[in-house]
């Protein structure tokens, strides 16, 4: 009889897409709905496009972390639609990391 290998994950990203529906009989509220999880990226903007089109606003992000400690990096935002509500803006927008669409040009790299 041969031992099992256990394999530990250092790390685990997980993707959640979250919907916001208007709320009838008030101007521009919304609430949240239920958070639906992503099996990776792909499938959560598949969700994200399917979803923008019927709901007052949706973001899909991802997170990293360490299940065992619990401690997780920062949500970062995959994609977003709509009106959103205030507790997406502490989120980083995954736009914002992806240094080589920054338009910058040598004037902006200045060395000290």
């Amino acid at each position: 009889m041969s031992k099992a290998k256990r394999e530990i994950v250092a790390h685990l990203t997980y993707f959640v897409v979250q919907t916001y529906k208007a709320v009838k009989g008030s101007r521009g509220k919304i609430s949240a709905e239920e958070p639906i999880p992503a099996h990776d990226h792909d499938h959560a903007m598949r969700m994200f496009e399917r979803f923008r089109q019927t709901r007052a606003g949706v973001v899909a992000f991802r997170r990293t972390g360490d299940p065992a400690t619990g401690e997780w990096e920062d949500a970062v935002i995959i994609a977003k639609h709509g009106t959103l509500l205030p507790d997406v803006d502490w989120m980083t927008d995954e736009s914002d990391r992806d240094f080589e669409k920054w338009d910058l040009s040598e004037h902006d790299l200045k060395v000290a």
